[in-house]
């Protein structure tokens, strides 16, 4: 299965496996990071869903934040990370809602 994100989130769909590496990667990041990224990365079903335009921004610049200390060792996972944060915070911005389907 695929994930299209919304506001630029994706040029192309992102497996269901390749996100999962993505939050692999991004253990490494603060414990506050990944609390505010939970919504995205705790999903148990493949169902679309919503993120509230406030918390997109949470999580946009979580992403953020850890792209900034993946990127020293792994720019590709660093890039896919800073790719769906600037969905986030663009989505937040506009105050609409962020879309992963």
């Amino acid at each position: 299965m695929g994930w299209s994100i919304s506001h630029g989130g994706t040029r192309y769909s992102y497996s269901s496996l390749s996100l999962e590496q993505l939050e692999g990667k991004l253990r490494k990041s603060r414990r506050s990071d990944m609390a505010a990224m939970a919504p995205i990365f705790s999903r148990q079903s493949g169902d679309p869903f919503n993120i509230r335009p406030q918390q997109a921004s949470q999580i946009g610049a979580a992403l953020h934040q850890a792209a900034d200390g993946l990127k020293m060792w792994d720019r590709g996972w660093a890039q896919m990370a800073r790719q769906i944060g600037d969905s986030a915070l663009l989505a937040a911005k506009l105050g609409e809602p962020w879309r992963w389907s």
